[in-house]
């Protein structure tokens, strides 16, 4: 019998793939599911390492479909840090990203409350923000 985390997990990534007009196939569901239970910001390598765990019959090429086709349909935010590896994030609420220089941790940093992007940047008059893709570069303590 499935946990209740997991159940969960697999209710909210079913809900995400339909709500994007997107098939479900049971690949981007184990993808998904790996994605939404990651709180690291794992590359598609990891992502590759721990579907496979639970999935062990998939590639790293269909792992790389699932993601470009879950990161083209605002699924997931794909993400690329300077000269890194292209790294995936569920957390589609405005938000920054947190990059610690010393060990490569990155943090989602929320906007504080009440506050909006355009409030935070001098943006030119008019101007209406649809997503944020911004990174900050620190050292977290420990």
């Amino acid at each position: 019998m499935p946990s209740t985390k997991s159940s969960h997990s697999r209710t909210m990534a079913t809900s995400l793939v339909r709500r994007a007009g997107v098939r479900m196939t049971r690949q981007r569901r184990a993808v998904l599911e790996t994605i939404l239970a990651s709180h690291d910001h794992p590359t598609a390598a990891i992502i590759f390492d721990r579907t496979k765990a639970h999935m062990p019959g998939i590639s790293l090429a269909t792992v790389y479909n699932c993601l470009e086709t879950l990161s083209e349909t605002g699924i997931i935010n794909h993400l690329n840090f300077d000269n890194g590896p292209s790294r995936f994030c569920p957390n589609l609420e405005p938000h920054v990203h947190l990059l610690d220089d010393t060990n490569n941790r990155v943090l989602d940093i929320q906007l504080k409350p009440g506050l909006r992007p355009e409030d935070v940047f001098e943006l030119p008059e008019g101007t209406c923000v649809t997503r944020m893709d911004a990174c900050l570069h620190g050292n977290i303590p420990v």
